[in-house]
């Protein structure tokens, strides 16, 4: 029921926003819609009408910015509904809800069935991860998919702690082979938890069945990762390492404009799992420890992988909040341990029983009230806001680019939209869009390439003479803008 519940309440969650968001949905939307046609050639122009430098991220040609498997879910989506903001935000509202049943079941293993269910609770109550789904967050999908095949992967592992069977280990290994094709290499971190696992055990050395089994795992990860990075770096090997390199770069440079001091993880904890879990995070991992349930051991190797995770990327220059996201299943389940610990007190509590479970549905009601912030939520995807002119500015923006793909000759190239809604232009038109005025050698490019030529934002008069002198070039008049 819970989980029934939290996919219909994601559900919702997939049409807060009727315009697809800033950063990054719409280069995700834009590229998935690409890879319909051709799911090996991730492409962001997918018709390059003129010659310019398609040299950055957000206008390249072949767009390697991601990997590719989140992308792939989206195009699934399409498929099944067709081009919209819905289809691109429902892989992350089904693969949200399924970490309901994912964070049960961990916190079960872990502890007890009390404490896996209270994790969960924290799921659908999950402003950050409700921000993700809605797209209104960067880098939205890309973390909810990454998210969950990195707890999925940890949730594998501990079924094949449990029972020691060998197809929990394959899921395991596919499962972060999966987080890996999705954002990169933090997606390998269950390994660094079972190496702790196996570490920690007194016949580590001469555990060689673990070892292999672990190696296996790893192998399986590797035949669902290395196919792409072959693939990309043979047919696109420029592009693919410029992104590498990009990517490496996050660790030493402070990429556009995401430097923060080492602190700054740890001062985000309350944004991301609310004001209480400066209390319930440190008492949780205490409380893990002590409790029943799984070994010591093999507690201590799950709770280290945030702990990493928040060393790593705190050492880091370049920050994002969603970074270490990534792990917050097992602080889900550590906060879970602390609910069900306050829970289990009531057989020494000398409260009434009545007044005992009223206490406690308080407590959990502001707890999760906390966590979920229903009033920012409000305010963030309320279209009339004004505190806040973008919501209705892509409303708008929407309506205009729809009319545009009804209006407009199919052969068409539009120019001159503002900032980078050039980038939901093409999604919504499938027109090759720009966001400048052309030049003359790339007006007569265009034309001679078969291309209507669009200007959008500005008068007849105020074109360039070899515009307006083309009665063929259409001019639109109305005005688009931009929150860029």
């Amino acid at each position: 029921m819970l989980f029934l519940a939290t996919f219909a309440f994601f559900l919702f969650t997939a049409m807060l926003d009727p315009f697809l968001n800033l950063w990054d949905e719409r280069f995700h939307a834009l590229v998935a819609r690409n890879l319909l046609s051709h799911p090996w050639r991730p492409t962001l122009y997918e018709n390059p009408v003129i010659t310019m430098p398609y040299d950055r991220w957000d206008r390249s040609l072949v767009w390697l910015h991601k990997q590719p498997f989140f992308l792939w879910q989206i195009v699934a989506s399409y498929k099944i509904f067709g081009f919209s903001e819905f289809a691109v935000r429902f892989p992350s509202a089904l693969l949200s809800a399924l970490l309901v049943p994912v964070t049960y079941r961990s916190g079960k293993i872990l502890v007890n069935r009390d404490t896996g269910y209270f994790a969960a609770l924290f799921v659908p109550t999950s402003f950050y991860l409700v921000e993700l789904i809605s797209g209104h967050r960067g880098v939205d999908h890309n973390d909810v998919v990454f998210l969950f095949y990195v707890s999925a992967s940890t949730w594998a592992w501990l079924e094949y702690t449990r029972s020691g069977k060998l197809p929990w280990l394959m899921l395991t290994g596919l499962f972060s082979g999966f987080a890996v094709l999705t954002k990169w290499l933090a997606g390998l971190v269950v390994y660094a938890g079972w190496f702790i696992y196996i570490v920690a055990s007194k016949r580590a050395r001469q555990d060689r069945k673990s070892w292999f089994h672990l190696a296996t795992a790893f192998a399986i990860t590797c035949l669902v990762v290395v196919p792409w990075q072959v693939w990309i770096l043979v047919k696109y090997p420029a592009e693919a390492m410029a992104e590498y390199r990009f990517s490496f770069d996050h660790l030493s440079k402070g990429l556009e404009g995401s430097a923060e001091p080492w602190w700054y993880y740890l001062a985000n904890l309350p944004y991301l799992y609310g004001i209480v879990s400066i209390v319930l995070i440190p008492a949780g991992l205490i409380l893990l420890s002590r409790r029943n349930g799984a070994s010591a051991r093999l507690k201590a190797a799950v709770m280290a992988m945030p702990v990493m995770v928040y060393i790593f990327y705190s050492l880091a220059t370049s920050k994002m909040a969603s970074f270490t996201f990534v792990v917050s299943m097992p602080i889900f389940i550590a906060m879970g341990c602390v609910l069900d610990f306050i829970l289990g007190q009531r057989t020494r509590s000398k409260l009434s029983p009545v007044l005992f479970k009223t206490a406690t549905f308080l407590l959990l009601a502001v707890v999760l009230a906390f966590n979920l912030r229903v009033g920012e939520l409000i305010r963030k995807h309320t279209i009339n806001n004004p505190d806040d002119p973008c919501p209705k500015i892509l409303v708008e923006n929407r309506k205009a680019f729809l009319r545009y793909k009804v209006l407009l000759p199919r052969n068409s190239v539009v120019f001159n939209l503002k900032g980078r809604s050039y980038i939901d232009c093409m999604f919504y038109t499938g027109f090759p869009s720009y966001n400048f005025i052309p030049t003359p050698g790339q007006y007569h490019e265009a034309v001679a390439g078969g291309y209507r030529v669009v200007v959008v934002n500005i008068s007849r008069q105020e074109c360039p003479g070899y515009l307006e002198n083309d009665p063929s070039v259409i001019v639109l008049e109305e005005q688009t803008a931009c929150c860029d």
